[in-house]
């Protein structure tokens, strides 16, 4: 994407004021959400079925929306706290077991999704 495109979004969110946050958070949160669908279905399902049980896969969140000190709004996605140090010997490996990778794969298998949801997003707050 070209600086002066990045630089016409930013203006017309800063220009619509809250109208352009919430749309542009809505945009994020939807990019987010469908990397977690991805990163989500790459992960096993265990055999463990009882009802107070939380699979990891169901354990994949968005975070909401949050600003840093340059502006830059941004979501996070990954598990929850409870579950993140599975995800983490999942995607890294230990000595016993081998990396599964869910997260690098369902980056790439998403890739293309994302990219089409933020451009979706950017061409809906310019059009208002």
């Amino acid at each position: 994407m070209p600086a002066d495109m990045k630089l016409d979004v930013r203006n017309k969110v800063s220009q619509l004021g809250r109208k352009g946050k919430v749309l542009e958070g809505q945009t994020l949160k939807a990019a987010g959400n469908k990397l977690g669908e991805e990163i989500a279905s790459n992960i096993n399902r265990s055999s463990n079925s009882s009802a107070d049980y939380t699979h990891l896969a169901d354990a994949i969140k968005t975070s909401s929306t949050r600003t840093n000190e340059f502006g830059e709004r941004s979501v996070q996605v990954g598990a929850s706290k409870d579950k993140a140090f599975i995800l983490k010997f999942l995607e890294l490996g230990t000595s016993k077991m081998s990396a599964q990778a869910p997260m690098e794969k369902g980056i790439s298998q998403s890739k293309g999704d994302v990219a089409r949801i933020l451009a979706e997003g950017q061409q809906r707050i310019l059009r208002l």
